[in-house]
């Protein structure tokens, strides 16, 4: 599609597009509102000594780090989660906390963040503090020793660490006197050996310690209550529900413009067929009050838009036919309901103005309708001729209120209309119409219902091809253009009936278009004035 097409496809789909689009954001906006708000807490747990240690070893730290990520899978583990349930006496279980908990770990990093969700901000914190409280209390660097032996380890390396300080000043003092004895330096021998071996003891004592394990987790963020909820998120969910409307919306109205076939536009028809356009007639308005329900848009409102398009596809079909001019024109359709009638008497109507002689002929026998537009007896007419080559062609056509114009209605419906319309006596009909009038209009049936518009072509000088915007399907009318060329039909052209393209307001239309002519005022003479003299050189 070009960009003119574009432009007109969302221009004609725009109101559904905003609607829906509106619409889901209103309901994302409600669903929102009305769900509880949920808030969130968390807890951060480190792996290892990285903090505290003054000289952090690299593949301790590598070790935590690998740690980090098993953690954050214990963390939310049934036995793990039971232990809070319990703990804190919540009415849910471990399976319904699983839902709420959720633990992560840092890739680059020894940290590991507990989050815990809940209606209640207070008790968010809670769970959060209580899932890291059960991890600790569950890591393989407390669990594995028991709280009596953890203290004695404790308390021995408290000991040993006061008595190196104590050995160490005793060192310090005999070394820093000037002049010692045997005895002291026999006492500062033995104490530098106390000293070697008191840190040989607490260096064994501190690898049995669980404060320098590589697994050891410990809590350096609790979780505190948070009073912003995290979810509903109210503005999130409204712009997401219009975005994916939107988006659906679009591609919703694409696909139905892509597969729909249905010509909707003069440019649609001339594509489809390659036949010119004689012109488009737009929608007709209901009939004025207090004007004939049978009376034709050309006849009732001679100014109106619709009648300057019927004149319209008047001058076009002399234009078309400039070489070789019509006498005689059938007006058909793909389908029954496009509008053949109308267009037919309208157009005979348009050409009757002109002030040629024209006679419409209403060859559908099938389902006429002729009569009904003008407010005709219907008791003969074509259908009279052809049985009976008796009757006389002036016995059966009607006059009508424009004096150019005569109607030849169907008369009686026969049971054979195709027999009749193929016949040689429907041929010498269309000739003695021909030689009554300048120009003859058939209102003939649709080209796929029946076989009688095709062999009307035949006996015409040029065949129209209706098209309604907005219901006629591309494939019904090829098939009507093909039966209508296998017929060797003369198609002059097509005419768009129901025509979509914007036409100027009737307002405007009528200021500029539908005045009628005054007579000419013409002033009486003023009587002329007569100049005086200008006195002569002698008289001044």
């Amino acid at each position: 599609m070009d960009l003119r097409r574009q432009i007109a496809f969302f221009r004609a789909w725009l109101p559904l597009i905003v609607g829906v689009t509106l619409a889901a954001g209103a309901v994302g906006f409600v669903f929102s509102a009305v769900q509880h708000k949920v808030y969130e807490a968390q807890a951060t747990l480190i792996v290892g000594q990285s903090l505290s240690s003054a000289n952090p070893d690299y593949n301790q730290l590598l070790v935590s780090q690998r740690l980090s990520s098993t953690y954050a899978s214990v963390a939310t583990t049934r036995p793990n989660l039971d232990a809070v349930v319990k703990k804190l006496g919540l009415n849910e279980t471990a399976d319904d906390l699983a839902g709420n908990v959720h633990a992560s770990a840092a890739l680059d990093s020894t940290l590991l963040t507990i989050t815990a969700e809940d209606t209640d901000p207070n008790e968010a914190a809670q769970i959060a503090n209580a899932v890291a409280d059960q991890l600790i209390a569950t890591s393989p660097a407390v669990q594995g020793r028991q709280t009596d032996l953890q203290s004695t380890i404790d308390s021995e390396l408290q000991a040993t660490e006061a008595q190196m300080k104590a050995t160490s000043d005793q060192i310090d003092s005999l070394t820093a006197q000037s002049s010692r004895t045997a005895q002291d330096d026999l006492d500062l021998q033995t104490l530098n050996g106390q000293l070697i071996t008191l840190r040989s003891t607490y260096a064994t004592l501190l690898s049995y310690s669980s404060a320098n394990a590589s697994n050891l987790l410990s809590v350096v963020d609790p979780a505190v209550p948070d009073t912003t909820p995290v979810a509903p998120r109210t503005l999130l969910n409204t712009l997401l529900a219009m975005a994916l409307a939107l988006l659906a919306t679009i591609a919703a109205v694409a696909a139905y413009e892509r597969f729909d076939d249905r010509l909707k536009s003069i440019a649609d028809a001339e594509s489809a067929t390659g036949l010119p356009t004689m012109g488009g007639v737009p929608h007709t308005r209901a009939t004025r009050e207090g004007e004939s329900a049978a009376a034709t848009t050309v006849l009732c409102r001679p100014h109106s838009l619709e009648a300057e398009a019927y004149r319209r596809i008047r001058a076009n079909i002399g234009f078309a036919s400039a070489d070789q001019p019509l006498k005689s024109l059938l007006v058909t359709s793909p389908t029954r309901g496009d509008g053949r009638t109308t267009t037919a008497a309208n157009l005979a109507v348009a050409f009757a103005q002109l002030g040629r002689k024209v006679i419409l002929a209403d060859a559908d026998l099938r389902n006429p309708g002729i009569h009904i537009a003008f407010n005709l007896d219907n008791a003969h007419g074509l259908s009279s001729l052809l049985r009976d080559e008796r009757i006389d062609l002036k016995t059966v056509i009607q006059k009508t209120d424009d004096p150019n114009l005569r109607v030849l209605t169907s008369g009686p419906l026969p049971p054979n209309p195709a027999d009749l319309v193929g016949s040689n006596r429907m041929a010498a009909v269309a000739r003695q119409l021909a030689a009554d009038a300048e120009i003859v209009v058939f209102d003939g049936p649709p080209v796929e219902a029946v076989a009688d518009a095709a062999l009307l072509s035949t006996l015409v000088d040029g065949t129209l091809l209706l098209v309604d915007a907005g219901r006629s399907h591309k494939p019904a009318v090829l098939r009507a253009q093909e039966t209508l060329e296998r017929a060797d039909a003369r198609i002059v052209g097509s005419i768009v009936n129901h025509d979509p393209t914007r036409m100027p307001k009737e307002s405007e239309y009528l200021g500029y278009e539908s005045f009628e002519p005054e007579e000419p005022v013409v002033e009486a003479p003023r009587p002329r004035r007569r100049r005086a003299k200008s006195p002569a050189p002698s008289e001044q």
